[in-house]
């Protein structure tokens, strides 16, 4: 309760189907809503239309 969602990076781990990780400090923070955002942000400017995108969350522990 009161923690907010921070995204570190993201990085594109394989290319068929596009896939990428996402590094976050809580997986459950990561809604689903933000999900579709990133993916149809990626489908805009990169021209991924028609593609299935990937996006594997990941968490990265120990800072806080």
């Amino acid at each position: 309760k009161g923690r907010r969602l921070k995204i570190y990076y993201m990085t594109q781990v394989s290319t068929r189907p596009p896939t990428f990780a996402v590094f976050v400090n809580s997986k459950q923070l990561f809604h689903f809503s933000y999900e579709r955002y990133l993916v149809n942000k990626l489908r805009d400017e990169f021209g991924f239309k028609g593609t299935p995108i990937r996006i594997l969350t990941r968490e990265r522990g120990g800072e806080e």
